[in-house]
């Protein structure tokens, strides 16, 4: 499973949590049904679209730094205490 897809299953995910059925999450987001159906089997979706369905899921997307070194360390896993 690509990361992309994953994503999208987490967005779908977090929508059900919220009882927001998948045509529902699609129509809060502004897109077609058939567009999630198919962003889900083929992810290349624009981010716009991206960040629509994860606004609608009541989720937001956040960039982290690609280091496992600071990630171990803002967790204080790094040095426990």
């Amino acid at each position: 499973m690509s990361r992309e897809t994953e994503l999208i299953n987490r967005i779908i995910k977090g929508a059900r949590q919220l009882n927001i059925t998948q045509g529902e999450l699609a129509a809060r987001a502004g897109i077609r049904q058939e567009t999630l159906s198919r962003a889900k089997r083929n992810p290349t979706i624009s981010l716009k679209t991206f960040q629509a369905l994860a606004r609608a899921a009541g989720l937001r997307i956040q960039l982290v730094p690609d280091n496992p070194v600071a990630e171990q360390v803002a967790k204080g896993n790094l040095f426990p205490r």
